[in-house]
């Protein structure tokens, strides 16, 4: 899908406000798995046991609202860590959420809500929620998510064929569906937290994720 650009897409939900259709929640998405989403049999097949049991999600919301909270310009990111590949099929899996400390306790309390309730399966069990600054940007070519000195996640744009072996082919689609895509290569995902038993670094550049825009129906 064509980039259009933030401002674009707000002129474009108040057109939708004005002309009476439902008002949806949207905004900018990124996700980094520890796998590749995007890469040849071999990386496949030895990932399927032993790798991807980690992830790194996060919201941008721009437009919207949820329990009656306007939730423009808040930001969420969530850790999750499973049992088995989070990429397939639904492993036992525990998730920690981060909200944006720039955002109001109502604000951060609709978005709680909101995640728990359009991605309880996703997230698992919620260990703990922390209160923190998020910084999230995006655009065409790349996207970059930042949490204190505890989370990290960089990507641009994946290069194809470049990025990826001979014979690489499409895994697995987001773990939301998006109204824009982009397939990521990775450089950075970094968890340094203590909610989990074990932290990871990997600066390793990978085919590992997506970065675009979300939009939720509010019921």
């Amino acid at each position: 899908m064509r980039y259009t650009g933030m401002s674009a897409w707000l002129t474009l939900l108040a057109l939708m406000a004005s002309a009476g259709q439902r008002l949806e929640i949207a905004g900018d998405y990124l996700e980094g798995r520890s796998n590749h989403v995007y890469g040849c049999y071999c990386e496949w097949s030895g990932e399927g046991v032993t790798g991807g049991r980690e992830a790194i999600l996060a919201w941008g919301i721009q437009a919207g609202r949820f329990d009656g909270v306007l939730l423009a310009g808040v930001k969420m990111a969530a850790v999750i860590v499973g049992e088995g590949t989070l990429s397939m099929g639904q492993a036992p899996r525990t998730s920690i959420l981060f909200f944006d400390s720039a955002a109001s306790p109502a604000q951060r309390r609709a978005a709680e809500r909101l995640l728990r309730q359009r991605f309880s399966r996703l997230l698992g069990q919620v260990r703990n929620v922390h209160v923190a600054p998020i910084q999230l940007r995006r655009n065409a070519e790349q996207a970059t998510l930042s949490v204190g000195e505890m989370l990290n996640l960089t990507m641009r744009r994946a290069v194809l064929p470049d990025d990826v072996l001979q014979g690489a082919t499409l895994w697995y689609d987001p773990f939301i569906p998006l109204v824009e895509s982009t397939l990521g290569t990775t450089s950075s995902h970094k968890y340094w937290g203590g909610d989990f038993d074990h932290r990871w670094d990997n600066s390793d550049p990978t085919t590992s994720g997506y970065f675009g825009r979300f939009q939720l129906t509010v019921e």
